[in-house]
C-alpha cells in the first residue's frame, strides 16, 4: 500500500519555490483555547492546565496524530495572564513533525462593568524535524534502491514564531481575532528554498443562552480560520446542564467556494460529549468526515481533552468578568 503522507512529505521536500506548512488544528478548540487566541491566558477562574490529543484520519495507516499541553495562570494585580503551550504534530509514519514552545502573555482591561478587553502575545520557539530513513525518493528507485543523492539535508529546522490576539468579552458573549507566524518564519530544510509560513488567522466567536431552569445554558459559537488560500468555518451549538455538555458542529463552507471543481468545500460534522467537575473537564469528539475522503476510507477523527483545575472555582469567582465561552 503506498504511504499517502511519505508522497505527501517528498512533495513537499521537492519544492522550489514555497512550502506550506500545516498548523495543528482541534475539534474542541476551545478547551486548548489558548491555542486559538493567546488573548484567553489566564482568562479562567483558576490556574488551569490542559491537554488536547487528537487522532485524524484514524483509516490511514499513517494518520496525523498532534497532541498539545498548555498552562495558563491570571496574577490579579497586574491584571495580566501568563502561562506556557508545548505541543508536536506528526505527520504520517513520523516523517515529518513539527514540536511547538510557546510562552504567553495576556494583559485584561476592563472597559466598563459588564465588558473587558484582553490583549494577548505569544512569542514562540518551533522545531520542524524529518528522518531521511523513511522516506522513498525517485533516484533511489530509478538506481534500484540504493540511497538517494539527498544525504547531507538537516532533519532539524529551528525558528522563531510570534502570534497576537485581541478578545472582547461579557457575561454572555465573546468575540476574538488571532493571528500567528506574523514574522513570516522560514521552515525550510535547506537554505536555498524559502518556506515560508503564511500568516494564519482566525475570527472567533459566540452567545450563551441562560436557560430558565438553574444549571442549563445553550451556548452558540463559531470559528472562522484562514491561511493563504485555504479556509473553513465551524459553527455549532453546545447544551449544558449541571455536569454534562454536549456538541454539535458543522465544518465547511459549503455553495460559497470550492477548491477545485467537483469539490465542495465540505469537511465533517462532529459531535462532542463531555463532563465536569468542580475542578476537573474530560471532552471526547469525532469528526464524521462528509467530504470525497468519505467516511469510510477516512474513519474520521478522535479527539480527547482533559483540563484540570488549580483551585476551588465556586470559592475563586469573586467579582471578577469572566470568559462565557464553552470550557470542554
Amino acid at each position: 500500500m503506498i504511504n499517502i503522507r511519505n508522497i505527501i512529505a517528498i512533495l513537499i521536500l521537492a519544492s522550489s519555490n514555497l512550502v506550506l506548512g500545516q498548523d495543528m488544528h482541534f475539534t474542541q478548540f476551545y478547551s486548548s483555547s489558548v491555542y486559538l487566541n493567546p488573548a484567553f491566558t489566564g482568562a479562567g477562574v483558576c490556574s488551569r492546565v490542559s491537554l488536547t490529543h487528537r487522532n485524524q484520519w484514524s483509516g490511514v495507516s499513517t494518520s496525523y496524530s498532534s497532541t498539545l499541553v498548555s498552562f495558563d495562570h491570571y496574577i490579579k494585580k497586574q491584571n495580566l495572564g501568563i502561562g506556557l503551550i508545548v505541543g508536536k504534530d506528526v505527520a504520517g509514519s513520523g516523517s515529518l513533525s513539527r514540536t511547538i514552545i510557546n510562552p504567553l502573555f495576556a494583559y485584561e482591561l476592563k472597559v466598563n462593568r459588564k465588558l473587558g478587553i484582553r490583549f494577548g502575545v505569544q512569542p514562540g520557539f518551533a522545531i520542524s524535524s524529518i528522518n531521511f530513513d523513511d522516506l522513498v525518493f525517485g533516484d533511489q528507485i530509478a538506481r534500484g534502491g540504493n540511497v538517494s543523492t539527498i544525504e547531507s539535508a538537516p532533519q532539524n529546522v529551528y525558528y522563531f514564531d510570534a502570534g497576537a490576539g485581541v478578545l472582547a468579552f461579557a457575561e454572555q458573549y465573546w468575540l476574538g481575532v488571532s493571528f500567528f507566524h506574523l514574522n513570516s518564519p522560514i521552515e525550510a530544510f535547506y537554505s536555498s528554498n524559502e518556506a515560508t509560513l503564511p500568516l494564519k488567522y482566525s475570527l472567533h466567536g459566540g452567545y450563551k443562552f441562560l436557560l430558565e431552569e438553574k444549571g442549563k445554558s445553550v451556548s452558540l459559537a463559531f470559528n472562522y480560520r484562514g491561511q493563504k488560500k485555504y479556509d473553513q468555518f465551524d459553527i455549532g451549538a453546545y447544551y449544558t446542564k449541571d455536569f454534562f455538555n454536549i456538541g454539535l458542529w458543522y465544518r465547511g463552507i459549503p455553495g460559497m467556494k470550492s477548491y477545485a471543481p467537483g469539490y465542495s468545500n465540505n469537511d465533517a460534522i462532529a459531535i462532542i460529549i463531555g463532563v465536569k467537575t468542580d475542578r476537573m473537564n474530560i471532552g471526547y469528539s469525532y469528526d464524521y468526515t462528509i467530504s470525497r475522503l468519505q467516511n469510510s476510507a477516512s474513519h474520521g477523527s478522535h479527539e480527547i481533552t482533559l483540563s484540570y483545575q488549580l483551585c476551588n472555582i465556586s470559592k475563586k469567582r469573586g467579582r471578577r468578568m469572566f470568559v462565557a465561552c464553552p470550557s470542554f
